[in-house]
């Protein structure tokens, strides 16, 4: 009966944040990664699939990433994630 309530345990993937803050920042940047929360999974856009959703320690701001680093906001009008420039969303997450 607990099946029905949580989704099955998926181990929290990392690879699109570190991407993005390689591809905006540099590589260097990878290791801002351990100042955000893995939040977990969302549907996205239909032909982007599923997003990953991180939580910056000290902001409480979040990014919602697709596989590959891409960045997506949630608009209440549209009532879906839609994409959003790379940069500006993580710079909004960590400030």
């Amino acid at each position: 009966m607990a099946d029905d309530i949580f989704p099955p345990y998926r181990p929290p993937d990392w690879y699109p944040l570190q991407r993005a803050l390689s591809m905006v920042f540099g590589a260097a940047a990878v290791d801002a990664t351990a100042s955000f929360w893995f939040i977990g999974y969302e549907n996205g856009p239909v032909d982007v699939g599923e997003l990953r959703l991180y939580e910056h320690s000290g902001t409480r701001r979040r990014i919602a990433l697709d596989r590959t680093g891409g960045a997506y906001q949630w608009h209440d009008e549209a009532r879906a994630y839609v994409r959003v420039d790379d940069e500006m969303a993580l710079i909004q997450a960590l400030v």
